[in-house]
């Protein structure tokens, strides 16, 4: 799994944040999307992701608000 900056967990600890594991497989879905015949739209594509992660990482913060 890749460590991202966003996560507070070290890099032993297992990555179990909605946020990591959406981005890695976000990162595995850019590069077989690119290896295809129809190619890939990167501005979208980064621009769709961008937006997930910050939703994602508000409702994280919003949920660890609440602990």
């Amino acid at each position: 799994m890749i460590k991202l900056p966003f996560s507070r967990k070290t890099q032993d600890e297992h990555q179990d944040r909605p946020s990591v594991v959406f981005a890695a497989y976000a990162a595995a879905e850019r590069e077989r999307r690119r290896d295809t015949a129809e190619g890939l739209d990167e501005k979208r594509f980064q621009a769709a992701l961008d937006l997930a992660l910050e939703r994602l990482q508000a409702l994280e913060a919003a949920g660890e608000g609440r602990s």
